[in-house]
């Protein structure tokens, strides 16, 4: 198999998992009980221009100094924790969607990043992180050594 069929199929398989998975979470049942012990997912968008890569997450409700960011290679990492306030007076729930607890998000960046240049903020329960592509060098000469 070609190298750009085998990609196009490597996307795909991943564009359906995480659809699977934003189905299953959206589900209110399955909301109560975590599917994976790394938590829940928080939904991301990623933008790239110019020389940089944008990508965003929607973490409403979670405070901002339970929040982790790296960056591994081509892989953003996220990590943090979301609680809401306790009611002791509840006597019966009609509704549970908000997914509560740990979570952790890792996704594959289209680009190798410039480490040292990434930032990130967190406002109004957005997270932006800012992620500047490394800059590719023009023509380069290499010189040929004797293999004497």
């Amino acid at each position: 198999m070609d190298p750009f069929r085998k990609r196009l199929l490597e996307e795909l398989e991943h564009m359906q998992q995480q659809h699977t998975g934003r189905i299953l979470r959206g589900m209110s049942l399955l909301r109560m009980m975590p599917l994976v012990s790394e938590g829940w997912q928080p939904a991301a968008d990623m933008y790239e221009a110019g020389d940089y890569i944008h990508v965003y997450f929607d973490l409403a409700g979670v405070a901002g100094d339970t929040l982790g960011v790296t960056v591994d290679g081509r892989h953003l990492h996220i990590s943090g924790h979301r609680e809401l306030p306790t009611h002791h007076a509840i006597a019966c729930i009609h509704q549970l969607e908000i997914e509560l607890g740990a979570f952790q998000r890792t996704v594959l960046l289209p680009a190798a990043v410039d480490v040292e240049g990434v930032e990130s903020t967190y406002s109004n329960g957005i997270l932006m992180v800012t992620l500047p592509k490394k800059s590719r060098k023009g023509k380069v000469s290499i010189r040929i050594m004797s293999g004497e």
